[in-house]
């Protein structure tokens, strides 16, 4: 197991965006980006084209709108998450106009290029639920409410202090689970926001330190994976 700390070099500032970028790198082939995002109040990212990019939008604090080009509107926040599918291409902006907003964002590569772009949100009236994780995103097969084009599954859980849970695991599957906010100690290991946990295979249990919020993904090893992406194949 190695623990990637939040460094200073993966710290970009624009303007209204603070962006903690980290790549997974090799093990973890088809996730190619993991996005930690903080938008002041007004922030906005115009219009821009993806293809090739599944694209999972997670916000732990405050709100998000996400607009698509025919001028449709999805209001994310703590409760409602998003995946877009840019497939053969799709275009659309994102802003933070109510509040500063807390989001992550990963870019995975899929199995195959191409296909129609489909953009699926999951609403649930609960929000995170404590010491117990929850499946929102994984291949059409599993039976996550939201669908990746790719052998990945993405877990979250609100890991209350002194609570200590097991993470889950699928046989050829590389972990790597990031921490939004908190503090947890995993093994000898102990990560706090911003780093992040990841093994070739499953992951030590995680006990908090602090109340911390997590996202977990598990990521099929040997999953073919195209480069094709505007974000995840660079």
């Amino acid at each position: 197991m190695n623990l990637i700390k939040a460094q200073r070099d993966q710290l970009f500032e624009y303007g209204p965006f603070t962006v903690r970028r980290q790549r997974p790198g090799e093990a973890l082939g088809p996730l190619a980006i993991v996005d930690q995002m903080t938008l002041k109040t007004g922030a906005t990212i115009p219009l821009q084209q993806h293809q090739d990019d599944e694209i999972f939008s997670y916000v732990w604090r405050g709100s998000v709108r996400h607009e698509q080009e025919n001028g449709a509107e999805i209001m994310l926040n703590s409760k409602r998450m998003l995946v877009v599918s840019a497939g053969d291409g799709v275009r659309y902006a994102e802003s933070a106009p109510l509040i500063e907003t807390a989001l992550l964002q990963a870019y995975i590569r899929p199995q195959h290029s191409g296909g129609a772009a489909a953009v699926h949100s999951w609403h649930r009236a609960e929000g995170v639920a404590p010491d117990h994780w929850t499946l929102l995103a994984g291949p059409q097969a599993s039976a996550a409410p939201l669908t990746l084009r790719q052998q990945v599954c993405i877990y979250d859980v609100k890991l209350t202090r002194g609570a200590q849970l097991s993470v889950p695991h699928l046989p050829g599957y590389a972990s790597w689970l990031t921490v939004l906010e908190g503090v947890v100690r995993s093994g000898e290991l102990r990560a706090q926001a911003g780093d992040a946990l990841c093994d070739s295979a499953a992951l030590p249990p995680v006990s908090g330190e602090r109340d911390a919020t997590l996202v977990l993904f598990l990521v099929r090893q040997d999953a073919p994976a195209v480069m094709s992406g505007t974000v995840s194949g660079s």
